[in-house]
């Protein structure tokens, strides 16, 4: 069976609260619908605060951090050229896709750019290729 969006997210819930949801609904330029509720984006067993996106608009995006619920704006995490999911300096590996590749199959949980060629690379080989997956 493939790996589906969510394995390996963390996926705690939270319910944004709506003197937030109302803040960021009417951004000019805004990319998104600002979600009632979200899961946690970051990888599973992760340290530290809960992350989910609630807005963007250009490089930067709208992010709820809990514990105790609070917004902050930060750049989205673009480390060695990744599409990565999540926000600039988060813990754990990154969420990545391929942005360039239109039936692109991820989002994939990789450390470095080296760890998605490789994986890219096994996939594209097909079954019967004698190549392993690495996940």
């Amino acid at each position: 069976m493939g790996e589906t969006v969510d394995d390996g997210a963390c996926g705690e819930w939270q319910r944004v609260p709506e003197e937030i949801v109302q803040r960021l609904g009417d951004v000019p330029g805004a990319a998104y619908e600002v979600p009632d509720e979200v899961t946690c984006a970051l990888e599973g067993g992760h340290e530290g605060s809960h992350t989910a996106v609630l807005q963007g608009w250009g490089d930067d995006e709208v992010w709820l951090l809990w514990t105790m619920p609070k917004t902050v704006v930060i750049s989205s995490c673009r480390a060695e050229g990744l599409t990565c999911l999540l926000p600039a300096g988060h813990a754990g590996r990154h969420h990545v896709i391929m942005a360039d590749v239109v039936e692109d199959e991820g989002p994939y949980w990789v450390d470095d750019r080296a760890e998605l060629d490789a994986r890219l690379a096994s996939s594209q080989a097909g079954p019967g290729s004698g190549s392993a997956d690495p996940a």
